[in-house]
This record gives structure tokens, C-alpha cells and sequence, in this order.
């Protein structure tokens, strides 16, 4: 599948990412570009994720494409990966956003994954071109464009200082919605790696998201 050169200017460049902090001056895709100009929900979270997280990630994605909306997460193992799933196996659309060129999907493990969300109609998108390599300092970076292509973020299990919460700094800057999964009961019952969101929302930096009833906070 082609991939696609997307300058800053052109009519196809996302509004809601010209319009955010530091755009990068061209963006690649490989699949429905259409998809960059739909409204957008980040879903994002930790790697090492709980099975209740990761259910809960496919249930808020399902919830999201339901209303009409994009997902975007980043491929990354854990919450990210069933966020684009619970996309897909509601009929929806999703994209991904990788830290590196879109020659190939990283990590290997969701590469299944990846094909499966272009085979269904979505989209990759990166910062950098066809032969790139993934760097450390990629992941960050991409969590800019994850909130300029959404119009609000969803973080679904954190430890309270990780990769994750990179992203949010980049909602804060960018006065971005945010929300944030907590437990439905004080003794966290579920078993969910809340650090991270509880600190977000005791901080009154993020809605909490307590059980599916709060999904309409969204206001999507």
C-alpha cells in the first residue's frame, strides 16, 4: 500500500494537528487518509497492562467508534494494542501512530495487528519517512501527534511516571481533554495499574472514568 507525503499547507494536513503544539512539517500515511480529518479519541496506557485494562481499552474503543469517532492509539504492546482491537471488532476505524517509518509496523508482535487495521479501511501515520528506525526519543515525539489528530485523551493504566505520561504532558500543553480510568470500588477489585490516572485525576488534571456509565463524560 502506497505511503502518501503530507505537507503542512496542503488541504489534506489535519486541522486539528496544524493547529497544535510543534506539527511536524510533513506527515507520512499508508492507508485511508480520510481518517485524518474525522474526530479522534487518543486511547493510550501502559505496556504491562492488566487483563481488566485491557478490557476495559476495548470497551471505551468500541464505545468511541460507536459515536462516529476515530481511535487513535500507538501499536504498543498492552492498552494501545487492544484499543485498535476493540476498534476493529467493533466495525470501526482506527489509527495508529508509529515512531518510525511506515516501511513496516513496530513492534513485531502487533504486526498482524497493523496489517489488520489497513486491511479494514484504517490508517498508519508518522513524523518520519519510509527506512527510518524506531529511536527512543521517537516515542515521545509521537505522542504529540496522538493528540493532534484526537480531540480528546483517554489514559487507561499508568504507572505515575512512564511513557504514558509523556502524553499527557502534551494534552496539558495543549489544553487537551483528558481522561482517565479509575476504579469503580476503593479496593480496586479489578486490579488495575491506576497509579498514574488516580495522581492525574486527584490532581484535577483528568475526568475520571469509573465504569461505562461515565463513557458519556466524553461528550462525543
Amino acid at each position: 500500500m502506497e505511503i502518501v507525503e503530507i505537507q503542512r499547507g496542503n488541504p489534506a494536513y489535519p486541522a486539528s494537528l496544524e493547529e497544535a503544539p510543534n506539527p511536524p512539517a510533513t506527515l507520512y500515511a499508508r492507508g485511508n487518509v480520510s481518517l485524518l480529518n474525522r474526530p479522534g479519541v487518543a486511547i493510550v496506557g501502559s505496556r504491562d497492562a492488566s487483563p481488566n485494562g485491557l478490557e476495559i481499552a476495548r470497551r471505551i474503543a468500541s464505545y468511541v467508534v460507536s459515536k462516529g469517532n476515530v481511535v487513535i492509539s500507538g501499536l504498543a504492546l498492552g492498552i494501545d494494542a487492544a484499543a485498535h482491537e476493540g476498534a476493529l471488532a467493533a466495525g470501526g476505524d482506527t489509527i495508529a501512530v508509529l515512531a518510525h517509518g511506515l516501511h513496516t509496523a513496530n513492534p513485531r508482535a502487533n504486526y498482524k495487528l497493523a496489517m489488520r487495521i489497513l486491511d479494514a479501511g484504517g490508517l498508519w501515520v508518522s513524523e518520519h519517512p519510509e527506512g527510518v528506525s524506531p529511536q527512543r526519543h521517537f516515542f515521545v515525539a509521537r505522542n504529540r501527534i496522538q493528540v493532534g489528530l484526537s480531540q480528546s485523551s483517554v489514559i487507561v493504566e499508568s504507572a505515575a511516571s512512564s511513557g504514558t505520561m509523556k502524553h499527557v504532558d502534551f494534552c496539558l500543553q495543549a489544553r487537551h481533554r483528558l481522561f482517565a480510568v479509575a476504579p469503580h470500588n476503593p479496593e480496586n477489585s479489578l486490579g488495575l495499574n491506576c497509579q498514574g490516572p488516580m495522581k492525574l485525576i486527584n490532581e484535577g488534571k483528568a475526568t475520571a472514568l469509573r465504569t461505562k456509565a461515565d463513557y458519556d463524560l466524553l461528550e462525543l
